[in-house]
């Protein structure tokens, strides 16, 4: 079983698109959808729900109002400053906020303070035409999106051993997060799509130090390559300097961005010579293991 990890410097490159091609073309594999704040893959793999858990990370406090005596204590000593006090006097704690370190459990005198576990959102596993589809829902204001991710990966591996699949073709979230890093760890090559702006290849050059870190092989895929053609140069020039392999050269063409409200990858276009360029991609990807 091989990893596959597809990241991008930022949103907006088309990184998903890319993903929900490759998710056509590439055999016996398995998806991850590792942008669990803001999960789209589904979208565009026609995905059909079929299991969902709670996901639950770390404790929680709460105070018993009746219990409490308002020593103070467990304000002074929170240093996330996640307790609170309502306009009546009551001590509260602001489930945000909290971390679950339970030092005002510990320092409580009266007992009022509980921890339970945390419901952090939701795990998913979804069917779709083109092969097993694990996918999060982080519950809003939580900020441990790298383990969920972790989570997920562990999930897609397990299957993917169980049923001899080839491939784990994970769906990084922009930036250079947790989310990244977990999504990045362990895996066997990293590709980044990037698109010729400005803005992406800076980015571009920060990811690619963060996968240069973990030691992986990287790639580059140029999306949207002839909105500026020098710019796109530029990344080829830099790519080559760095001896990073350029899998593909990907044009604007509208009928994607319709495909993609329709649910629907850019293969389904049925572009000969569109399709073929992600079949190049993807074949290049396959070259690096050879």
């Amino acid at each position: 079983m091989k990893q596959l990890t597809i990241i991008s410097g930022k949103g907006g490159t088309g990184k998903t698109t890319v993903v929900a091609a490759l998710a056509r073309i590439a055999q016996n594999k398995i998806l991850v959808d590792a942008d669990v704040d803001a999960s789209n893959l589904q979208i565009v793999t026609d995905a059909k729900l079929a299991n969902s858990e709670k996901y639950i990370e770390g404790f929680g406090a709460s105070i018993d109002i009746e219990k409490c005596i308002k020593c103070d204590l467990c304000r002074q000593h929170c240093r996330f400053d996640a307790v609170k006090i309502t306009p009546a006097g009551d001590y509260i704690i602001d489930e945000h906020a909290c971390e679950g370190c339970k030092v005002c459990q510990y320092i409580c005198p009266a007992d009022a303070v509980t921890l339970a576990e945390s419901d952090c959102g939701f795990l998913k596993k979804s069917s779709t035409p083109f092969g097993t589809l694990w996918h999060g829902e982080l519950a809003a204001g939580r900020d441990n999106s790298g383990k969920m991710v972790s989570c997920l990966r562990e999930y897609a591996a397990q299957e993917a051993q169980e049923k001899d699949i080839d491939w784990v073709i994970i769906d990084g979230a922009p930036g250079i997060g947790c989310a990244v890093i977990a999504s990045l760890t362990g895996v066997d090559t990293v590709v980044i799509v990037a698109e010729p702006t400005l803005s992406a290849i800076h980015d571009l050059k920060r990811v690619a130090q963060l996968a240069e870190y973990f030691h992986l092989p990287i790639a580059v895929i140029i999306n949207k390559s002839d909105i500026n053609e020098s710019l796109t140069r530029e990344i080829e020039r830099w790519a080559d300097a760095n001896e990073l392999p350029v899998l593909s050269k990907i044009p604007v063409d509208k009928r994607i961005i319709e495909a993609m409200s329709q649910r629907k990858s850019p293969i389904e276009i049925e572009d000969e010579k569109l399709t073929e360029l992600y079949k190049s991609a993807w074949e290049n990807v396959l070259e690096m293991f050879e």
